[in-house]
């Protein structure tokens, strides 16, 4: 009595079948959690920077400016030495040292409605970290969901969901 070893043609296409279907299936709930997890990270670095320039503010008692950039080449950058081009290598610093969150982390991540004072900048004063004049908010969106960041007079920062389900933030 012969036993051959191997597989048949039949298990092999049943197989295939198989991974087919789980990469058809897999592949776009995959990207849809990346793109999520892009937009709560951009969301979340953003708004810690922002906490961390009105802590700065109060602490060195300086203004801090932060420069934003809005499309899909975004930048978001800190500086204590006034206005700044967050699109320069090294222009915004804080102490001397470069404070910018920048699109190239954040490749599928959109900003956009960019709404703050004069030349689309926030400043927290030195004083008490007041945002009187500057406040205003900005639009994170990955294609389907948006979320805002906003900055009030009194400078607090908050998040808030404007579009879409992100269970971790409140609806605007």
């Amino acid at each position: 009595m012969s036993k051959s070893s191997g597989i048949t043609l039949l298990e092999l296409l049943t197989t295939i079948s198989i991974i087919t279907l789980v990469l058809t299936l897999g592949v776009p709930a995959i990207l849809s959690v990346q793109k999520t997890m892009q937009l709560k990270g951009a969301v979340e670095v953003s708004y810690f920077a922002l906490l961390q320039a009105r802590a700065t503010a109060v602490a060195t008692r300086r203004d801090v400016h932060i420069a934003l950039n809005a499309g899909k080449n975004w930048c978001i950058a800190l500086s204590d030495h006034g206005l700044c081009d967050c699109t320069v290598y090294n222009a915004c610093t804080i102490e001397g040292v470069e404070q910018k969150i920048h699109y190239s982390d954040f490749h599928l991540i959109e900003l956009r409605d960019l709404k703050f004072g004069q030349d689309n900048v926030a400043v927290f004063d030195g004083v008490r970290g007041l945002a009187i004049g500057n406040a205003g908010s900005v639009v994170f969106s990955d294609g389907g969901n948006l979320v805002k960041l906003v900055v009030s007079n009194m400078g607090r920062v908050r998040i808030c969901v404007q579009a879409g389900k992100l269970g971790a933030y409140e609806p605007c």
